[in-house]
């Protein structure tokens, strides 16, 4: 007993010392300015919301939150140095789905885990895929160019934005869905798919909405289908993959901020409230909306579930269609 009264203080304050690391890091926090890498160049969907979102955490934070855009490898460069910073909370990411789900699945040795090397905060945003067709291409619904897709086996083609893309892995689960066969036309971006659609030269493509809205709205492109659950608010005409019993090709893009690593949990938890409310507040709501965007804010762990059942999901889809790029 002698000995237990002994070591109970010292057990005590070793729990403390502990427990003050974590504490500490988050207490004043933050007090400098928060970098958030957006792994595309200024411009995209992926800035713009980022944007939105650190104009109004900045204002609830007090302190700048700087853009610091880094495109290239498909988005992989932004999200390694992301995951690769001090998980201190000075930096953060705002990536998309693409780049922590689908380019691990068909991409090996990447230089990062997507699982492992961050830590979600929260969503900020969906954006559903709208599949257009090129406005000469004689079909008026989903129907319709199953029906023509099937009549000319092998001749109709899809642009994307480059092999082992999503634009391109969800033409895997439309052909399987329908018994179809058509010709992937690989590009090297969204601008150039979308020249090439309007000039005719390719027949249809699963294009992000918020790339493509202009384009739909002005009739210069016809839109057959949203792949989402419900019907896209900036598109209410079009009808929906799920409406539509298509549960197969549901497959919605996303944004979301995370931090690297080892970020305290306080900071987290500080972090996933001001997304939630710049989220909530309606100039954000209504700005991410006219970008083609709908905002959608979760807890941590929904964010990190749902990139897990995706990441999980695009790997079966790769190794089942044995797409792969090294």
């Amino acid at each position: 007993m002698t000995a237990l009264r002994t070591l109970l203080p010292i057990m005590l304050a070793v729990l403390v010392c502990c427990a003050v690391p974590e504490s500490a890091a988050a207490q004043g926090y933050p007090s400098r300015p928060i970098k958030v890498i957006v792994p595309y160049p200024p411009g995209g969907n992926t800035d713009l919301v980022g944007r939105l979102f650190a104009r109004r955490m900045s204002e609830l934070l007090g302190v700048s939150l700087v853009i610091d855009n880094r495109g290239g490898v498909g988005g992989t460069l932004g999200v390694d140095a992301a995951a690769r910073a001090e998980a201190d909370g000075t930096t953060l990411l705002h990536a998309t789905n693409s780049e922590l789900t689908v380019v691990p699945a068909v991409q090996p040795n990447l230089g990062y885990d997507p699982l492992r090397s961050l830590i979600t905060i929260s969503t900020t945003c969906e954006v559903p895929f709208v599949l257009v067709t090129r406005k000469s291409l004689p079909v008026a619904t989903m129907q319709d160019l199953v029906a023509l897709a099937r009549q000319k086996p092998g001749t109709l083609t899809f642009a994307s934005i480059g092999a082992g893309s999503a634009n391109h892995l969800i033409l895997e689960p439309m052909k399987s869905q329908f018994g179809i066969d058509v010709v992937h036309v690989p590009y090297k971006g969204g601008g150039p798919v979308a020249n090439d659609l309007l000039g005719g030269h390719v027949d249809a493509s699963f294009a992000t909405l918020s790339s493509v809205l202009p384009q739909v709205r002005a009739g210069d492109l016809r839109a057959l289908l949203v792949t989402s659950r419900t019907r896209a608010s900036q598109l209410p005409e079009v009808p929906s993959a799920g409406e539509l019993g298509f549960d197969n090709l549901i497959i919605v893009n996303w944004n979301a901020f995370l931090a690297p690593a080892g970020t305290p949990a306080a900071i987290i938890e500080r972090l996933h409230d001001v997304v939630v409310a710049a989220g909530n507040d309606p100039a954000v709501i209504d700005a991410t909306r006219k970008a083609g965007a709908e905002p959608m804010t979760s807890t941590p762990a929904a964010a990190s579930a749902r990139l897990a059942a995706d990441l999980a999901r695009w790997t079966r889809i790769a190794k089942e269609t044995g797409i792969k790029i090294e």
